[in-house]
């Protein structure tokens, strides 16, 4: 999956906005030079923040002794 999505956005980072695009229905009207470093810096932020909560919810539950809900060696033996 993540590989078909990373040659998805390859192809369309090489080929552009087509004819079917946002950028052409809106005439490029919201094409600036200053959107795709705002962009960028954007999903990096939102990329940071799903991360470290993700991180904090892991540390949680070590810290807790959070059970898992199943054991695998439970589920492929069928104890």
């Amino acid at each position: 999956y993540a590989a078909s999505l990373a040659l998805t956005a390859a192809g369309l980072a090489v080929t552009g906005p087509g004819r079917l695009s946002l950028d052409n229905a809106l005439g490029h009207a919201v094409n600036r030079g200053w959107m795709v470093p705002a962009a960028l810096a954007v999903t990096g932020a939102a990329t940071a923040v799903v991360v470290g909560l993700r991180n904090r919810r892991v540390r949680e539950a070590a810290e807790f002794g959070q059970e898992t809900l199943f054991d695998e060696a439970d589920a492929v033996f069928g104890k």
